[in-house]
């Protein structure tokens, strides 16, 4: 199957899901302003500003966690138009950018690869 027709496939399998099976409780906003969502084990907070898209990873009690050995792919959708933003650790958080500004609140996912090959993806309605 090519990329386009795999993230094709994955953008079409998160926008389905009903927003009930990822969202057992909602969570404030995160330290550094973004939307909060589980990820797996982890908590993922997506920033985004223009075309920056920044995720940044917790444990299950906020404890900020290492990115090193992270990566991720965030598939956003803004207005009628979808991005998919490869992400790669940048300082302590996964960054990239956008061809286009998505604006302060695109809805989508994240899909996070650990360094053990663990992968989990975080909605955001």
């Amino acid at each position: 199957m090519s990329c386009a027709m795999r993230c094709a496939a994955l953008v079409l399998t998160l926008f389905a899901a009903p927003a009930s099976a990822q969202h057992d409780h909602d969570h404030p906003p995160g330290p550094n302003g973004g939307r909060i969502e589980d990820a797996g084990p982890w908590h993922a907070e997506l920033v985004t500003r223009a075309e920056t898209v920044v995720v940044y990873l917790s444990d299950g009690a906020g404890k900020s966690l290492p990115v090193e050995g992270f990566k991720a792919v965030a598939i956003l959708k803004s207005g009628a138009k979808v991005a998919r933003i490869p992400l790669s650790p940048e300082g302590n958080r996964l960054a990239g950018k956008a061809e286009s500004v998505l604006g302060d609140r695109p809805t989508g996912a994240v899909r996070i690869t650990g360094p053990d090959g663990l992968t989990a993806s975080a909605r955001f309605d």
